[in-house]
């Protein structure tokens, strides 16, 4: 394991234990694939624990930095993660973002009523609502209510008027 001060963090991670730290540097900074694999390994088998650390480290402008964190996000895949992958949908790199909808996607059912709830804000960028496309074409069913997959046909057009997203996933969370 790396001391945590190789790699640039562009953020403060003082407050995690060093050997979070020092895994997050060998996942990033380590040539290695083994050690690479390892610490990523770890990192997850760690679970939400280290899920704080993980998303402060989102912050970062380092894109390498912030993919492998997302990474390591969805392989723990755990309820209370939906909040950092739903925000990840918005970083600037398209890597980030898949991994984080197929982090949601991994989560399944659950990852539904929050996106909805991320849906509704006054300012749904492009790429949020790129991203729930992707989740919620993979999760909604025919079985689910027809408000619910029109959303998801309205959402793949991307000519579609942003204001009218934000209404129909108030409209499908009222109706629950």
């Amino acid at each position: 394991m790396r001391t945590p001060s190789v790699i640039k963090f562009e953020v403060d991670v003082d407050e995690f234990p060093d050997t979070q730290t020092a895994l997050l540097s060998d996942l990033v900074d380590d040539p290695d694939f083994e050690t690479h694999h390892w610490a990523r390994e770890v990192l997850v088998k760690m679970g939400p624990k280290v899920l704080p650390m993980l998303n402060k480290v989102l912050g970062s402008n380092n894109k390498i930095l912030r993919r492998e964190a997302i990474k390591v996000i969805e392989l723990i895949g755990h309820r209370s993660s939906i909040p950092i992958l739903i925000a990840s949908l918005e970083d600037p790199e398209s890597d980030v973002r898949w991994i984080a909808a197929e982090g949601l996607i991994h989560i399944g059912r659950k990852s539904i009523r929050p996106l909805l709830n991320a849906l509704v804000g006054p300012d749904t960028s492009y790429f949020l609502r790129l991203g729930a496309h992707h989740v919620l074409s993979e999760l909604v069913t025919s079985e689910d209510q027809k408000e619910l997959q029109q959303l998801v046909h309205h959402l793949k057009q991307g000519f579609r008027p942003s204001e009218s997203i934000p209404l129909e996933a108030d409209e499908i969370l009222k109706g629950e």
